[in-house]
């Protein structure tokens, strides 16, 4: 999955077993809530920022919900970003919302509106550095 891990983690020595997919994606949120665990702590927590998760596929949604639901994990806060427009409610993100605040994980939501002709201007003059 991450090759420049192995330099954390080492050189695997031995083949990994064949199993079947529904087990192997098992296995991959596992060992993934523990790498995220790992590396999130109180005294360094970990805020993970992902756009545009309406275009994400069931299996990248089902490893994220994974992550927002370890209650082993109190040290992860997930920011995610998507287009409400380009969601319906039998959309893959809408379940899986779903699912979470059916957990009783709190979820803020934040609606960002469009931004002005004048903001937008503001905005690439600070980029480019000229006056507005």
């Amino acid at each position: 999955l991450i090759p420049s891990l192995s330099q954390i983690t080492g050189t695997v020595i031995s083949q990994p077993d064949e199993v079947g997919s529904m087990e192997a994606q098992n296995r991959l949120k596992y060992i993934f809530r523990l790498f995220v665990r790992s590396i999130a702590a109180p005294a360094c927590p970990l805020v993970l920022f992902l756009d545009d998760l309406q275009w994400a596929d069931p299996v990248s949604l089902d490893l994220i919900e994974s992550l927002i639901t370890d209650g082993e994990n109190k040290s992860l806060l997930f920011v995610g970003a998507y287009r409400e427009n380009e969601v319906s409610q039998s959309h893959h993100l809408s379940s899986m919302i779903h699912k979470i605040e059916r957990k009783s994980i709190p979820i803020i939501k934040i609606e960002v509106g469009d931004l002005s002709k004048e903001d937008t201007n503001e905005l690439i003059s600070d980029m480019i550095q000229t006056p507005a």
